[in-house]
């Protein structure tokens, strides 16, 4: 793995993290982990790629990620900016770890072609629910559905690797990155609830793609610590609970049959699943909005 610093960072800081990592999980001699003191420093990299790939990587970058993993043709990279809220990043070994593979794996997934696989059967289900939004004359509704959706897909792109980190043996990194982060939070962003959801869907149907994205947020770190390490599922919802304020098995509720379809039937990634997991979410998507 090569190490590029764009900023005044302790290089030997991060060469010894990257040693702790690489005893249990070698990576590829391809990939580049960059680390930034500021998001601008995007434009460096992208100096480096070649035309076919400054686009799309400019488009992540875009997106405000505080990380990212980005594979395209021969290029595997690692991205990880350093700001104001997560300097603790630079003192705290343990944290960092648990970051670092998360992306890692990510990358991992990519290589595999376990995305790729992803977006097709992500793609052959879409497709029979906007043939259905058109039958029932509900066109306008197609782009909120693709909005969640699409959230849904990232769900399951990180549900997949949050399992595999905690597979390898990296449950106590993982859960204390996410416990750092929300240390440092003095109130927890709010999210948005209704008591009458659906009468609120049909006065603004965009209301429920900021429904999903805060709950598909959350399942995506709860889900795997409960599926694989129960003991850590309930110290993370204790936090997450008192973080937000709320209730989270209420919170959670309408997730209901496709969190118990991943609890009780994923095993590892196949068409099937996928699929069968993207029926769930579309249909009770259509549910509150019909």
């Amino acid at each position: 793995m090569h190490l590029t610093l764009l900023g005044e960072f302790d290089k030997f800081y991060f060469l010894r993290v990257l040693k702790r990592i690489q005893r249990v999980l070698p990576a590829p001699r391809d990939v580049h982990l960059y680390i930034l003191d500021n998001q601008a420093n995007c434009k460096t990299i992208i100096q480096r790629l070649p035309a076919s790939e400054k686009i799309p990587f400019k488009n992540i970058c875009k997106s405000d990620k505080v990380s990212f993993s980005y594979q395209h043709n021969k290029q595997h990279l690692v991205v990880l900016t350093i700001t104001d809220a997560n300097t603790y990043l630079l003192k705290d070994q343990q944290a960092l770890i648990g970051l670092l593979l998360h992306e890692l794996l990510h990358l991992e997934q990519m290589r595999k072609g376990t995305y790729k696989l992803l977006q097709q059967s992500y793609r052959k289900v879409f497709s029979l629910y906007t043939k259905l939004l058109n039958n029932l004359h509900q066109k306008h509704l197609m782009p909120v559905l693709d909005s969640i959706g699409q959230n849904a897909l990232s769900l399951l792109k990180d549900l997949y690797t949050n399992g595999a980190v905690i597979k390898r043996g990296f449950s106590h990194e993982l859960l204390h990155y996410y416990e750092r982060e929300f240390s440092l939070k003095k109130v927890c962003p709010r999210p948005v609830f209704y008591d009458k959801l659906r009468r609120e869907v049909h006065k603004d149907p965009k209301v429920l793609q900021v429904v999903f994205a805060f709950e598909f947020a959350l399942l995506s770190m709860i889900l795997p610590f409960k599926k694989y390490k129960e003991r850590h599922a309930k110290s993370l919802l204790k936090y997450l609970a008192k973080c937000y304020n709320l209730n989270m098995k209420e919170t959670l509720r309408k997730c209901g049959p496709f969190i118990d379809y991943y609890l009780d039937h994923y095993t590892k990634p196949t068409r099937d699943f996928q699929e069968k997991y993207f029926h769930l979410i579309f249909t009770k998507i259509l549910e509150l909005l019909t």
